[in-house]
């Protein structure tokens, strides 16, 4: 059957909602790496108690990961969320402000906007409190000896090595944002433009175009013809076989027409059973020609569904654009040579006037 416009509205914010979770995933994934490289590192350095702690983030990280795979997304944002504000302030209390650990704080301003938060006084909200937050660990921080004295040369590399994650981090969070928007710019497109069952342009989309084309046709002297045509009998396909039978009728004869048609050409679903095909730099005769091997490509369709088959025809309308035309009127001359077909018995061709 054919989706309802609210229905594909509401498809869009279920499609942002698994791209956030997805990114959530590859966050956990990438973070709980990061930890387990610093493991190494602290053991390295002689700081135990921080390479103890990267294994308890590394733990978390894995259960935040198996929490998404198990759909409890809520719990694995909590879980991760928690982990990067606690471990920057136990890591900075531990060996330094000057260690850089808190730069990861601010990986959480990106996260806070593109999160599944609906109202933007809970991101402001989230927002302010990751500042305030930053603003007192710093404040304390310059006064507080750490509790485990680093050299100077192990600090400034540990800074440097912290800086470099943290642009990295964002770069990789910047990058995701706007893939995820142009994503969602190319089916809000999609979704403005085209049929949902046909996937050709709607009645709206194809208006636009039609409207270009006469600029262009007034513009440059060349021809432009219309082709409007008409499932034969589909009425009684839908009554006889159902709307599902119906459905699939359509979808075929969109794809014998968009295969059918030349490259210059565009197709639309006009409406109902209705399709209309736009022929820039194409003559009446040559159009004709177009919509007569279209007609018969439609003839040798055999649709089947649920164990039945059926045959169908097509009635094609052709009219050529008049320099004084507007589209109204060429779509009308179209629109009579299509009712003159039907009344002479169907699965045919007709011109309108030249």
């Amino acid at each position: 059957m054919t989706h309802s416009p609210g229905i594909l509205s509401a498809e869009h914010p279920r499609r942002a909602t698994r791209s956030f979770w997805q990114f959530m995933h590859h966050l956990a994934v990438i973070a709980g790496g990061i930890h387990l490289l610093f493991v190494g590192l602290f053991y390295l350095l002689g700081s135990p108690s921080m390479a103890w702690l990267n294994v308890g983030s590394t733990v978390l990280f894995a259960i935040s990961l198996h929490c998404l795979r198990t759909r409890r997304n809520l719990l694995a944002s909590i879980l991760v969320i928690a982990e990067v504000v606690l471990h920057a302030c136990v890591a900075v209390r531990a060996i330094g402000w000057d260690s850089g650990f808190h730069y990861y704080l601010m990986v959480m301003a990106p996260v806070i906007f593109i999160s599944r938060a609906r109202q933007t006084t809970t991101r402001l909200l989230l927002l302010s409190a990751l500042m305030a937050s930053y603003v007192a660990l710093d404040a304390y921080m310059r006064r507080t000896t750490p509790l485990d004295v680093l050299p100077p040369l192990t600090l400034e590399v540990m800074r440097g090595i912290n800086l470099c994650t943290t642009l990295l981090l964002l770069a990789y969070l910047s990058g995701k944002y706007y893939r995820l928007v142009v994503q969602t710019e190319r089916q809000l497109i999609s979704l403005a433009t085209t049929d949902p069952l046909t996937q050709l342009y709607n009645r709206r989309s194809m208006t636009e175009l039609a409207q270009y084309e006469i600029v262009q046709r007034k513009r440059h002297g060349d021809p432009l013809s219309l082709v409007l045509a008409d499932v034969d009998h589909f009425k009684q396909i839908n009554d006889t076989y159902g709307h599902e039978m119906g459905d699939r009728v359509l979808t075929a004869i969109s794809q014998v027409l968009r295969d059918g048609i030349r490259e210059q050409d565009s197709v639309a679903r006009w409406g109902g059973e209705e399709f209309l095909i736009l022929m820039p730099q194409a003559s009446l005769e040559s159009a004709r020609m177009v919509a007569d091997r279209l007609r018969e490509q439609v003839s040798q369709l055999q649709v089947s569904h649920g164990g039945q088959t059926v045959q169908v025809t097509m009635t094609f309308g052709v009219a050529c654009h008049r320099l004084d035309d507007r589209l109204e009127q060429l779509i009308h001359r179209a629109d009579m040579a299509l009712y003159q077909g039907k009344e002479r018995g169907r699965d045919q061709v007709v011109t309108g006037a030249p």
